[in-house]
C-alpha cells in the first residue's frame, strides 16, 4: 500500500469515527424530539376533546335551555292590548333571531374548524407518505447491501483482486462522501436545535390552553347553576298563572 493511501485511509477511519458519533447523537436527539411532539400531539388532542366534546356542548345545551326559559316566560306573559301583544311576540321573535344569529355563527366556527381539519389531515396523510417511501427505501438499500455481504462471502470481492487505481479512486471517493456526510449531519443539528425549541414552545401554549379550557369549564358550570335557578323561576311563573 503507498504510504499517501495509508495516511488518507487512516484520517477517513478517524472522520468516519466522528461522524458516527455526531449522527448517533443526532439520531437520540430525533427521537427523543419526536417523542416530545408525540407527547405535544397527544395533549392538544386532549383539549381539543375537552373544549369540544366538553365545555363546547355543555355550553350549547345552555344556550337552548336559556332560550326555552326565555320562549317560556314569554309565552307565559299576560297581554291584553294590542301593543302589549305585539311587544311580546316580537320580543319572542327577537329573541329566536339572537339565538339563531348565535348558532349560525357558531357552525360558521366549526366549519372552519372542520375545514382545516381536514387540510391537517391531508397533511398528515403526506407526511405519513413521506415516511412510507423512506421505509421502501431504507428496504431496498438493506437488500442491495445484503446482496454486497453475499458477494463478498462468495469471494467476488476479495482482496486478491484488487488494484492500486482502484484503491486510490475508492479512497478519494470516501474522503469526499465523509464530507458531504459531515455536511448534512451539521445542518441537521441545527434544524434538531430549532424543532426542540419550536417543541418546549408549543408545549407551554398546550398547557396554557389546558388551563384555560379547566377554567371555561368551571364558568359554564357555575353558569349552569344559574340556567336551572332561571328555569325553577320560569317554572314558578307558570305555576301561579296556571292558579289564576
Amino acid at each position: 500500500m503507498k504510504p499517501d493511501n495509508k495516511a488518507q485511509i487512516q484520517s477517513n477511519r478517524r472522520k468516519i469515527f466522528e461522524l458516527e458519533i455526531l449522527i448517533n447523537a443526532n439520531k437520540t436527539k430525533v427521537e427523543v424530539c419526536r417523542a416530545s411532539i408525540e407527547q405535544n400531539y397527544a395533549s392538544i388532542m386532549r383539549n381539543y376533546n375537552a373544549a369540544y366534546m366538553g365545555n363546547h356542548h355543555l355550553a350549547n345545551q345552555e344556550t337552548d335551555e336559556i332560550l326555552r326559559n326565555r320562549l317560556a316566560i314569554m309565552s307565559n306573559m299576560i297581554a291584553e292590548q294590542d301593543v302589549e301583544i305585539n311587544f311580546r311576540e316580537s320580543m319572542n321573535n327577537k329573541a329566536q333571531l339572537d339565538f339563531l344569529e348565535h348558532k349560525s355563527k357558531v357552525n360558521k366556527t366549526i366549519l372552519e374548524v372542520n375545514k382545516q381539519f381536514t387540510e391537517i389531515n391531508k397533511k398528515l396523510i403526506e407526511l405519513n407518505r413521506m415516511i412510507m417511501k423512506k421505509n421502501e427505501e431504507t428496504l431496498q438499500f438493506n437488500t442491495e447491501n445484503l446482496a454486497t455481504n453475499e458477494k463478498f462471502l462468495k469471494g467476488e470481492f476479495h482482496p486478491s483482486k484488487a488494484t492500486e487505481k482502484d484503491n486510490k479512486k475508492r479512497i478519494d471517493q470516501n474522503t469526499k462522501r465523509c464530507s458531504k456526510i459531515e455536511e448534512t449531519a451539521s445542518e441537521n443539528q441545527k434544524r434538531i436545535i430549532e424543532i426542540q425549541s419550536r417543541t418546549q414552545t408549543n408545549a407551554i401554549d398546550i398547557m396554557k390552553n389546558s388551563v384555560q379550557i379547566s377554567e371555561r369549564r368551571e364558568r359554564i358550570n357555575d353558569l349552569q347553576e344559574k340556567v336551572n335557578e332561571n328555569q325553577s323561576a320560569v317554572a314558578e311563573m307558570i305555576s301561579i298563572k296556571i292558579k289564576n
